[in-house]
């Protein structure tokens, strides 16, 4: 172990134990260091290696351009600027980071998420969240992240204490405020599952009851790679229908948010950044295809 070690879990986490990919981070210099996150993430990259899953994501991308060890590399280091983000920018106020957002089509994403009839911004756990955050808390004015935990900083609520969170959420959006929140989280009770590339997702109603009941719009917001800055990108989603039923509605919402994360997961490999979650779910989806394989 070299001396950087306990330097990068003290200063990655003050007060807490070591990193559980702190491995990955023995031969990165300054891992908290914005100005150094995409050579760090090339770094990461080496000291990650070749990851499977990845190949298996290659067979579903919509014309690739590179070749497969190429692309696949691309694709890691994208997923390991998510580790970054994750274990070394979480708890960095968002005003420090708002360099690291590309200035163009900054005030059209940020006119995107704004309605005066309320927004529900989908999310999902995996394409630089951390950055999506930190954007929505220093861009969108008086917005509301549903989170397991609630931080003051981010503006977000608990998913833990629902009948807070659910009096919050709707009057919020009544006021015309923006909500974001991903369904494919793992807190509370599933109402449904939505399947993509052979994997299957829990998700659940929360994003849907709350547009449904209040009338908002909907959209799909993520973060993609632009060089070496991140831009935020909007893509407007479905609102309630005149005379729609609770049903109908929820069901093309939730195909809106399945379609829109699959094009993630098929786009370019720069933004190809793979979550805990999502990693489970495409492996589980990798053996069961290997499995068919084998007994054809």
């Amino acid at each position: 172990m070299t001396e950087q070690t306990p330097k990068l879990a003290a200063g990655a986490a003050p007060g807490r134990p070591a990193l559980k990919r702190q491995s990955l981070y023995v031969n990165v210099a300054d891992p908290g260091d914005p100005d150094l996150l995409f050579e760090n993430a090339e770094t990461v990259a080496d000291s990650h290696g070749p990851l499977p899953l990845l190949d298996y994501l290659y067979d579903f991308a919509r014309e690739p351009k590179l070749p497969r060890e190429a692309w696949t590399r691309e694709a890691l280091v994208s997923s390991c600027l998510e580790y970054l983000m994750e274990d070394f920018f979480y708890h960095t106020p968002s005003s420090s980071l708002t360099g690291m957002f590309d200035p163009e089509g900054l005030n059209d994403a940020v006119r995107a998420l704004t309605s005066p009839r309320g927004m529900v911004a989908l999310a999902f756990h995996g394409g630089f969240g951390v950055n999506l955050i930190h954007f929505l808390a220093a861009f969108v004015d008086e917005s509301l992240i549903i989170a397991p935990k609630a931080r003051p900083q981010f503006r977000s609520l608990s998913a833990k204490d629902p009948a807070t969170t659910l009096f919050e959420t709707l009057r919020a959006l009544r006021e015309g405020r923006t909500v974001c929140i991903a369904p494919d989280g793992e807190v509370g009770r599933p109402q449904g599952t939505i399947q993509l590339l052979g994997a299957d997702c829990a998700v659940n109603d929360g994003a849907a009851f709350l547009a449904y009941e209040t009338g908002c719009d909907t959209a799909w917001s993520a973060m993609l790679r632009r060089g070496r800055l991140f831009a935020p990108i909007v893509v407007p989603g479905p609102s309630r229908a005149p005379g729609e039923s609770y049903k109908g509605f929820r069901t093309r919402l939730m195909e809106f948010y399945r379609e829109r994360i699959e094009a993630h997961f098929t786009g370019p490999p720069e933004n190809v950044a793979i979550s805990k979650a999502w990693r489970r779910r495409l492996k589980a989806a990798m053996v069961r295809q290997a499995a068919l394989r084998g007994s054809v």
